[in-house]
């Protein structure tokens, strides 16, 4: 695969694609994540994922459920170890796969290596999201898938 190259193509970091200032470390990560992620930063990931609106949605409420959405303004530290964790796995799919596209592409693909889900889906929980590193690092490093 052709790695592209420009501004249209960049290969965003997971802070970015949260909406956050770039975090200097994982443990700088995982305090912002103790302290609350601001819930537009979960939707800013599954718009990032999912440009169509309804499914964005749809990973949205997979991680917080439609009425606690509309009355807390962060996220719990559950679901933002589960937001960090898609925008992370996004953001390495993008520099495995070489573009943002393809990357999208590959998480709403179902994957025989993930028992056939896609693994936008399996990166919901913390063993699914090591699935999902393991076929990327597979396909990062030419392992058999």
């Amino acid at each position: 695969m052709e790695q592209r190259r420009g501004p249209e193509y960049s290969i965003p970091e997971p802070a970015g694609i949260m909406g956050l200032a770039e975090a200097q470390s994982p443990l700088h990560m995982e305090q912002a994540i103790a302290e609350g992620l601001p819930k537009n930063a979960l939707q800013r990931v599954a718009r990032a994922i999912w440009p169509d609106p309804v499914e964005a949605n749809r990973l949205v409420h997979a991680v917080v459920p439609k009425s606690s959405l509309s009355r807390r303004g962060t996220l719990t530290p559950a679901q933002g170890e589960q937001t960090e964790r898609l925008a992370r796995l996004f953001a390495y799919a993008s520099r495995v796969l070489g573009s943002v596209e393809d990357a999208r592409e590959f998480m709403h693909r179902p994957h025989p290596e993930l028992a056939g889900r896609r693994p936008v889906d399996a990166a919901l929980s913390e063993l699914g999201g090591r699935a999902v590193e393991r076929v990327l690092d597979s396909l990062a490093y030419g392992l058999p898938v």
